[in-house]
């Protein structure tokens, strides 16, 4: 037995006490320590805020007034707890935690920073997202909300039978389950449109819903809380009886796994373990009819711990006085023992803890010269000065990123992280700015910069992980993925750890082996019921699978039963003989100067305008002079945005009658778009030269030229196969006079085989094939182009030191270059060389259009035969071109 006594914040001005008594299991504690993890527990009615670690081997509690706690939202960096009439934040700071008295005890502090005020909006369960926004259930208004300095609070969603956004808690919306760091169910006590119209009849009429879906997913529940998203399952708390439950998310079906003796109320869920908040309940009319209620006095207030794989009870905590109800239960993982200093410190007995700048950042923090900053004029102009806040430069370098103006955001990111060095936030903001502006080294240093300062934050640790992946480094980047994972558990990682390839391969052996893996994995996941909501979940494109040599579909099948993205088309219109036109929207983010431009700038461009309406649907504001032409070449040019629910629903309203992605796979957004339906007919053609495996895709529009008779079994989607390569390319013209070989370094007299393809397509069964050319022609040179990173160059050249020692040195890289100059080594080229598996594409319109002959191998797949269908567009018959 053990004892507490605290004064809550409610109670302060009376200064009268309350006792807190408890007892727990002897296994408890160790059961935290196993786990590694820590627990937050609010108390609703008793105003607290209860911490619980282990120190020593045994349970440490302290208790932090909060009037009215409820919900809890916990993340590394960030606490939030609701109260009466306003949401609580407190920053995270582990550094500091060591030093805190007794000294060693904790190892994760957060302190009170500030409070949004929203009134009693009856504010129920909190939780972070993943781009660190805070969601609220606002049970008095029926929706789920934000918060924004200027407003109460900003309503973002409410169940479709609520008709009004009005204070009248009519369905008693209470508990919020996200799933891949997005709101995806909720529950509420009853479908109801009437002020409190939920008190009537509480025992059966409960639901949870899919907010996706939009949909009744359960009902009959009584009095439900506490959805959670773990694991690929849904589990939620059935309160009324007592119950923790398994949902169905295909059709509801609800399966008890644990009863529980309290009104079950407050779920954290980690590995294997659930942690279950129990209530007794109050003598109001509010549990009247709740089947719980006729065990009144035999229910007890404390966490239950229950193992999920058999329902068995293996821990439990009561409180016997003092605290009658549990609201919010949340797991703080990796942490031993976490120190809370909140709003009410003086009250709470906690200590004084101050963080205050080192010296030689006070100067940074107030003014350039150290002294107050006079106040601008009014009509001056709002530039960023040294004086600017570091919370006002990364505010505004959010905004000026999202307008696509990276170097500026860069500029004032560099500036937020050198006034606080210690930011992992601003350290990642600096990182995706970097990324985004193609400085992928750079933005590595930024993430581990962040993961050094604050290794336990999420985001900047899978920004890691990603780029060591693609910058080469492949198996530490799954590593730093595998961690993430563990600190914040989303479905969508399972793809991206499973999908991270190398770029460069170091042997045959190496890509067969992770082929193997990758197949097995992602038919493990499917088989085994994963599924990630694509209407709001961007998902990683598996694009250098493209590059292994096999055929894809049943990878990408397998992917497509991962992937839901559901129908926002509108029902087909009808095309009349009278003139109507067929409205056709292009879709992709490379509408500039990229091969994908060039492919499709002549089919938007000569498409008959009496037959069709030509919607332009760009990803990304470009400004070229490409990007130009595309915008003046369409009867409707729109910016499609990088979030996915809202460029879904924006290409639905464009009501498009076909809807033509003119590559799949080459970017993560219009990837995730391509498992929704947004029009009733929807196509794609080989941008990318891939199956997409989805089942909204309805046609692959390919060639009779490109494609072998079996072909079919590479697509999931209807082949078809027009005459023509059904592309209009516009012939790329030198602006000068061929450019001499010594502008580049090489010799004149000398064979000059060039194969100017990035480096993934550099298969490892393609290397015989250029040591034999080396061996066969002593007079000859192989000159590629640098890879895009430093390390992918290097890969490949260690790889053909190993593969080809003898001829290594005759394989020469060039620095990448502007179109104009490429062409010009285009046709400097003796030969252009097609790589196996995946040849050129753009590169051989290029080529041809400048005379340089190609040697081709074509493949069995359409990757692999675009350069051999060209030579048959020319007229040269099949058996001439496979003399070549």
């Amino acid at each position: 037995m053990a004892r507490e006594d605290q004064t809550s914040p409610s109670d302060r001005q009376t200064e009268s006490l309350r006792e807190v008594r408890y007892r727990h299991t002897p296994n408890f504690a160790s059961i935290l320590q196993q786990a590694q993890c820590a627990l937050l527990v609010s108390t609703y009615q008793a105003g607290k805020l209860i911490a619980i670690g282990v120190a020593d081997e045994r349970l440490t509690f302290s208790f932090h007034g909060y009037d009215q706690a409820m919900g809890i939202a916990a993340s590394p960096r960030r606490l939030a707890v609701g109260s009466k009439g306003r949401i609580w934040l407190h920053e995270g700071n582990r550094s500091i935690a060591p030093t805190l008295t007794p000294e060693g005890q904790f190892d994760r502090c957060y302190l009170a920073r500030s409070a949004m005020i929203t009134g009693g909006i009856h504010c129920h369960e909190i939780a972070w997202d993943n781009r660190g926004e805070l969601w609220v259930v606002n049970t008095l208004f029926s929706c789920l909300c934000t918060l924004h300095p200027e407003f109460s609070f900003v309503p973002r969603w409410r169940p479709g039978f609520v008709s009004a956004l009005v204070a009248e808690d009519r369905c008693h919306l209470n508990g919020l389950a996200m799933r891949d760091g997005q709101p995806a169910f909720v529950t509420v006590m009853a479908e109801s449109d009437r002020a409190a119209g939920w008190r009537e009849n509480k025992g059966q009429t409960g639901c949870v819903i899919d907010i996706a879906k939009e949909r009744i997913l359960s009902r009959g529940l009584s009095m439900p809380h506490s959805p959670r998203w773990h694991a690929g399952a849904l589990w939620v708390l059935n309160s009324g009886m007592g119950t923790l439950e398994l949902v169905d998310i295909h059709d509801g079906q609800r399966q008890t796994v644990s009863a529980m003796p309290g009104y079950t109320r407050g779920l954290a869920l980690h590995r294997q373990i659930a942690f279950v908040g129990l209530s007794r309940i109050r003598e109001t009319a509010v549990f009247g009819g709740v089947p719980i209620a006729e065990h009144r006095s035999e229910l007890k207030c404390g966490v239950g711990v229950v193992d999920m794989n058999n329902g068995q009870t293996i821990a439990t905590l009561e409180f016997e006085s003092g605290v009658e109800e549990i609201f919010d239960v949340q797991v703080l993982p990796e942490t031993r023992c976490a120190a809370i200093c909140g709003p009410h410190r003086d009250i709470d007995g906690d200590q004084d803890i101050w963080i205050v700048p080192p010296p030689d950042k006070v100067t940074s923090l107030t003014h350039s010269d150290g002294q107050r900053p006079a106040m601008p004029d009014v009509a001056a102009p709002r530039n960023v000065s040294p004086a600017d806040s570091t919370s006002q430069l990364v505010a505004r370098a959010l905004v000026l990123h999202r307008e696509r103006r990276i170097q500026e955001a860069i500029q004032l990111l560099d500036q937020a992280s050198a006034q606080n060095p210690v930011s992992g936030e601003i350290l990642n903001h600096l990182g995706n700015a970097l990324q985004d502006a193609g400085q992928q080294e750079l933005a590595l240093q930024r993430y581990a910069q962040a993961v050094s300062v604050e290794p336990t934050f999420y985001p900047a640790l899978q920004n890691l992980g990603y780029v060591l992946v693609a910058l080469g480094h492949t198996d530490l980047g799954i590593e730093r993925l595998k961690q993430a994972q563990e600190i914040n558990p989303l479905d969508v990682n399972h793809i991206l750890i499973a999908t991270a390839l190398p770029t460069i391969y170091t042997s045959v052996d190496d890509l067969r082996d992770r082929r193997t893996h990758l197949e097995g994995e992602i038919k493990r996941l499917a088989d085994n019921g994963l599924r990630i909501d694509t209407s709001k979940t961007l998902v990683p494109t598996n694009f250098f699978a493209a590059y292994q040599g096999y055929n894809d579909c049943l990878l990408h099948k397998n992917l497509g039963r991962i992937y839901r993205g559901g129908d926002l088309s509108k029902p087909r219109r009808k095309v009349t003989t009278g003139g109507g036109k067929i409205r056709i929207g292009f879709l992709s983010a490379y509408f500039r100067d990229h091969t994908i431009g060039r492919l499709n700038l002549g089919r938007v461009e000569r498409l008959p305008r009496d037959r069709f309406e030509i919607v332009v649907l760009s990803v990304g504001q470009h400004h070229d002079e490409m990007a130009r032409r595309f915008a003046q070449a369409a009867d409707q040019f729109v910016l499609v945005p990088r979030d996915v629910a809202a460029a879904r629903e924006l290409i639905a309203r464009q009501e498009v009658d076909i809807l033509f992605f003119t590559d799949v796979g080459m970017d993560a957004l219009t990837y995730t778009l391509a498992f929704s339906r947004m029009a009733p007919v929807q196509a794609v053609t080989w941008g990318h030269p891939v199956t997409t495996g989805s089942r909204t895709m309805d046609y692959f529009v390919s060639s009779q030229l490109l494609e072998l008779p079996e072909a079919d079994g590479h697509y999931t989607e209807r082949l078809l196969r027009p005459a023509s390569m059904a592309t209009y390319y516009h012939r790329p013209i030198l602006e000068q006079e061929t450019a001499s070989r010594r502008e580049w370094g090489l010799e004149p007299s000398r064979h000059l085989y060039l194969c100017p393809q990035t480096l993934f397509k550099f298969h490892p069964e393609f290397d015989p094939v250029l040591a034999g050319i080396l061996r066969a022609d002593p007079l000859g040179d192989i000159v590629l182009i640098e890879g895009r990173t430093s390390n992918w160059t290097r890969m490949l050249q260690a790889r053909f030191a190993q593969t080809m020692p003898d001829a290594v040195d005759r394989i020469r890289f060039l620095p990448a270059m502007e179109n104009p100059r490429f062409l010009h080594l285009l046709a400097a080229a003796d030969v252009m060389l097609d790589p196996l598996h995946f040849g050129g594409g753009n590169t051989s319109y290029e080529a041809f259009a400048l005379g340089t002959p190609i040697v081709t191998l074509p493949g069995p797949y359409l990757r692999s035969r675009i350069t051999f269908a060209l030579y048959q567009r020319m007229g040269l018959p099949r058996d001439g071109v496979e003399a070549l």
